[in-house]
């Protein structure tokens, strides 16, 4: 007798199999930690927050399942500076190899240009919903968090060197000692190496004798604490350290660091006794071009550009889809990612229309991540087109609030929704300050319309039959009749129309819409998108 296997979501498939894990290594239960690292080294981008998002999903599915959770962001701000990212003034390369805490904000708004970096993604995460604990790496080093395993990693550097070599490889001496301490003068840590250890005063011997991007070591001699001390690990042993250190159960990593990863995962169960946390790894975003988005290139979206353009919903969303296989972002491509969003909180209100289990379970779930567990809202009675199509044909000097108050009354004639309900509606107040960026940024590129020459000519003279003076009954009947006196589908016509004046296939009842909008306003519409070219024949 076969027994049916159970569905599940990506994120519930993760939060029972690191239960399932932890039982078997017999830890404790209590809180289970799961991880995310954040560079501070440049402008953060939503690759950055992506992987936060989806280390907060797991803590979600784990809580649901019955577990306390907790998120720890971890901000590698130790790290020296390796290259000056676009936007930051170039004479920043005379920090190359100091560590970002210690380089002075180019902004002059936080103490260092790592802690400028850290808060914005702080920023980020906050307006995404996502809670966590935040550990600052500088901070982590001195305040004695990884004293123990620094302590360990550092004195048996001969085990920690050997599974590099057997991993990736490695151009250094043999017994090279993954540590590097901040030279005392010069004050970088990229061109410092260690001469030798001294375990029982916690110390090591090193020299600033090391090449960097074209900057030569100082040539300064001395001796570094190891413990609350002012150096760090290398990549090959740091994630390791902080596993251990912090108790993490889950991290999810991009495909760009598998080589960090699998060294990292042999070092904390090798030479630090820990088994190292399950692990998830997803590909890297691309930008519009297709190449990968990069904080030293400056293609970077940061969430907060994210966010003038599309919901943190859309962009939790798009995260919790799935990780696998790379994704092309755009900006320009925001209203696709709204209309998805309402898309399927439609579908999640209508479950039962969908007939594979498995794509009922996957659209709930998603759905109930992308809002975080609490509540994923109607359907609203309004589409982004059709505010998107609003926002695009009024002035572009208009005050916000007047922008507001004319769109109100506009969608109020598209859909069956009073003016003073949506100007106190704020998810309507977010759609018309995201049309109003992307109609500044982009212009109407999105709201172009392509219709077939045969069914444009028969829309014309729907169009020109029009009088004031019909009302709604009158305007349908010409509608139906012009469109089977014509040899097109009158289903073809009637999404022509809506295209034009919502944005979208379909809408409601035509008479009655265009009556609300006004004939007058309806002709005047239709004329600017020709001549405008938002309507593009199809031959």
């Amino acid at each position: 007798m076969s027994t049916k296997k159970k569905l599940y979501f990506w994120l519930d498939k993760i939060a029972h199999d690191v239960v399932e894990r932890e039982e078997k290594l017999g830890r404790k239960l209590d809180v289970l930690r799961v991880e995310s690292g954040i560079g501070a080294s440049g402008f953060p981008h939503i690759g950055s927050v992506g992987d936060s998002l989806r280390a907060y999903g797991v803590k979600l599915g784990l809580e649901e399942i019955g577990y306390k959770s907790e998120l720890i962001a971890y901000s590698d701000d130790r790290d020296g500076l390796r290259k000056v990212p676009a936007g930051v003034p170039e004479e920043y390369s005379r920090y190359l190899g100091m560590p970002v805490t210690e380089i002075p904000d180019p902004w002059g708004c936080h103490s260092s240009y790592g802690e400028h970096m850290s808060t914005m993604l702080i920023d980020a995460l906050e307006k995404l919903g996502i809670e966590f604990t935040f550990i600052s790496a500088t901070e982590a080093y001195r305040s004695g968090l990884l004293d123990e395993q620094v302590s360990k990693l550092v004195e048996e550097h001969y085990r920690v060197d050997k599974i590099i070599r057997e991993e990736v490889g490695s151009g250094k001496p043999e017994g090279w000692v993954h540590y590097w301490p901040r030279c005392e003068e010069c004050g970088r840590i990229y061109t410092t190496h260690v001469i030798e250890v001294l375990p029982d005063e916690k110390k090591v011997v090193y020299a600033c004798d090391q090449e960097f991007k074209g900057i030569k070591g100082c040539g300064h001699v001395g001796e570094a604490s190891y413990i609350r001390g002012d150096g760090k690990l290398s990549w090959k042993g740091e994630f390791a350290a902080r596993w251990a250190a912090l108790g993490i159960v889950f991290e999810p990593h991009g495909k760009d660091i598998t080589d960090s990863f699998r060294v990292n995962a042999r070092i904390s169960r090798e030479v630090l006794g820990y088994e190292p946390p399950l692990t998830v790894m997803y590909e890297m975003f691309l930008d519009s071009t297709g190449g990968k988005i990069s904080k030293s290139k400056g293609n970077v979206i940061t969430p907060q550009m994210w966010m003038d353009f599309s919901p943190p919903e859309a962009l939790r969303m798009l995260m919790f889809k799935r990780y696998h296989g790379t994704r092309n972002i755009s900006l320009q491509s925001s209203p696709l990612y709204i209309n998805e969003l309402e898309r399927n909180i439609r579908r999640y209100h209508e479950l039962e229309r969908i007939k594979s289990e498995r794509d009922r379970i996957t659209i709930k779930r998603l759905m109930e991540y992308t809002y975080l567990m609490e509540g994923v809202p109607k359907p609203w009675p309004y589409r982004y087109s059709a505010v998107l199509s609003v926002v695009s044909m009024l002035p572009k000097d208009m005050r916000f609030e007047e922008l507001l108050r004319l769109s109100a009354d506009l969608i109020s004639r598209y859909y069956d929704v009073g003016p003073n309900e949506l100007m106190m509606d704020s998810n309507f107040r977010r759609y018309v300050f995201y049309a109003r960026n992307y109609v500044d940024n982009f212009g109407r590129e999105i709201g172009r319309i392509e219709i077939a020459s045969n069914v444009l000519e028969v829309v014309n003279r729907f169009v020109h039959s029009l009088t004031e003076d019909m009302d709604e009954d009158a305007i349908q009947d010409t509608a139906f009749n012009t469109a089977r006196s014509s040899n097109i589908p009158v289903r073809e016509f009637f999404k022509a129309i809506y295209l034009i004046l919502l944005g979208q296939p379909e809408g409601p009842k035509l008479g009655p819409l265009i009556r609300r909008v006004g004939v007058n306003k309806f002709k005047e519409l239709y004329r600017r998108s020709l001549e405008e070219g938002r309507i593009v024949r199809k031959e």
